[in-house]
C-alpha cells in the first residue's frame, strides 16, 4: 500500500529526469492497485510459520542493496500481489471489512476459511428450478453452511460447509447469490441422513435479501420454531449458519448481517433479538462456530482418476495441531496415520494427507482429533470417494 513517508524515489508522484514515461505509468498503476487493498490480520499464522521455518541464515541474509527505479516498481508490484493473495487466495476469500452499520454487533472479526471451491470440488445438488422470467439459470457452486454434529461422545454441534450447485442467472447480483445460498441453507434434509445435519429452520422461507457494501439485510417469513432448535447453542448456531452462508456467497468479507421477520424486528426462536447485526468471530475464535475437523478434498462422493496419487486436504482447530486419520475400503482399514495442521487451536490450520496411488474402488477417509485427556475421539469427520 502507498506510504507518503516512503523514500522519495518510491513515491509515485516523484518524477526525476532519468525516469522515463513507461516507468512512471507503471509505478502509478501499481500504487493505485495497492491502495485498494487492505490485507486481513494473519499475525498468528505468520508467527507460527516463522517459528516452524526457524531463523534466516546463509550469505546475504542481512545484505542491503540500493534499489534501482525499475526494482522499486517491482517491489510495489510484489506488495500489491502479496496483499491480493492474502485477501483472495486459497486460504481465505476475505476483503476489507466495510464500515459497521448502526446498532450492536453480535460477533466481530474478518478471518475465515476459504469459501471458494477448489478445482476438485464436486458441488452437491438440491432440487431447484431451471429458468426464470429473466432467462435461463446456470448452476453455480455456492458455499452453504449447516449445523452438524462434531462427533465423539458429547452431543456437540458446530458448522460445516458444503458447496451446492445453485441455479443463478448469468451475472447474478450479490443479493441473488446470497438469497440462492440462503435458500439452500434452510434445507439440510439432503445431508441429514448421511451427516446428521440439523434442520433448525424447518418451515422457513427466505424473503427479500438486500446487499450493500456495509450491510446484508435478510427478511424471513417467520422467526423460527424453538422446537426445531431446542437449545440456546443450537439456536445461536442456526443464526450463524445463515450469517456465514450469506457472507460466503457474496465473497466480500465480513459484511454485517441484519435480520427482519416480514419486514419487522422480532426475536428469532423466541430469544435472539434482531435489533443487532451479526457477523463471524475473529480468527482466534472460529472454534465458537466452526467444527474442529473439516475435510475439504476429496469432495463428497467424488470420483478420482485411477493411476494418480490421492491427496486429502482439510482444516482443523485441534490441540497442538495433531490430526489422526484412517483410510477404509468398505470395512477394511487400508492405511492410517497422524499428521500436523499448519497451526494449532485456537487458530484454524490446514492439513494434508498423502495417500499415494490407490487401486480402483470405493473408499472413505476418516479424520479425527484425539482427546488430550484420555485419547478418545473428541471430533471427527468422514468423507466417501471413489477411484475409477
Amino acid at each position: 500500500m502507498s506510504d507518503r513517508n516512503q523514500p522519495e524515489f518510491l513515491d509515485p508522484q516523484f518524477e526525476p529526469g532519468e525516469f522515463d514515461r513507461v516507468e512512471r505509468h507503471l509505478r502509478r498503476s501499481l500504487t493505485r492497485e495497492a491502495d485498494q487493498i487492505t490485507p486481513r490480520d494473519r499475525l498468528a499464522t505468520i508467527l507460527h510459520e516463522a517459528h516452524e521455518a526457524g531463523p534466516a541464515s546463509g550469505p546475504g541474509t542481512h545484505t542491503r542493496h540500493w534499489l534501482m527505479p525499475l526494482a522499486a516498481a517491482a517491489a510495489v508490484a510484489l506488495v500489491a500481489g502479496g496483499a491480493w493473495a492474502v485477501t483472495h487466495g486459497s486460504d481465505d476469500q476475505i476483503t476489507p471489512t466495510p464500515p459497521a452499520s448502526s446498532g450492536p454487533v453480535a460477533t466481530t472479526g474478518a478471518s475465515s476459511p476459504s469459501d471458494t471451491p477448489s478445482a476438485t470440488t464436486t458441488p452437491s445438488t438440491q432440487p431447484s428450478t431451471s429458468a426464470t422470467a429473466t432467462g435461463v439459470l446456470r448452476p453455480t457452486s455456492l458455499p452453504v453452511y449447516f449445523v452438524g454434529p462434531v462427533g465423539g461422545s458429547a452431543p456437540t454441534y458446530k458448522l460445516y460447509r458444503e458447496f451446492i450447485a445453485t441455479p443463478l442467472p448469468a451475472g447474478a447480483s450479490d443479493s441473488e447469490r446470497a438469497k440462492g445460498a440462503l435458500v439452500r441453507a434452510i434445507n439440510a434434509q439432503p445431508f441429514s441422513n448421511t451427516d446428521g445435519y440439523l434442520q433448525p429452520w424447518s418451515g422457513q422461507t427466505i424473503g427479500r435479501v438486500d446487499v450493500t457494501g456495509a450491510l446484508i439485510r435478510v427478511d424471513l417469513a417467520n422467526a423460527g420454531n424453538p422446537d426445531a432448535a431446542q437449545t440456546a447453542e443450537i439456536r445461536r448456531l442456526a443464526v450463524q449458519e445463515l450469517v456465514w452462508t450469506a457472507q460466503a456467497a457474496i465473497g466480500k468479507g465480513n459484511i454485517p448481517v441484519r435480520f427482519t421477520v416480514q419486514g419487522a424486528s422480532a426475536k428469532l426462536f423466541g430469544s435472539i433479538a434482531t435489533d443487532q447485526t451479526f457477523t463471524r468471530p475473529p480468527s482466534d475464535q472460529l472454534y465458537q462456530d466452526l467444527a474442529p475437523i473439516w475435510i475439504t478434498a476429496p469432495a463428497r462422493d467424488q470420483v478420482l482418476p485411477a493411476g494418480k496419487a490421492v491427496t486429502v486436504q482439510g482444516l482443523a482447530i485441534v490441540f497442538e495441531a495433531n490430526v489422526s486419520w484412517e483410510l477404509q475400503r468398505g470395512t477394511t482399514q487400508v492405511k492410517n496415520g497422524h499428521t500436523s495442521a499448519s497451526a494449532g487451536a485456537p487458530v484454524q490450520g490446514k492439513y494434508t494427507i498423502g495417500l499415494g496411488v490407490l487401486p480402483a474402488g470405493d473408499y472413505s477417509i476418516r479424520v479425527w482429533e484425539a482427546s488430550a485427556k484420555d485419547g478418545s475421539v473428541a471430533a471427527e469427520k468422514t468423507v466417501s470417494f471413489s477411484v475409477r
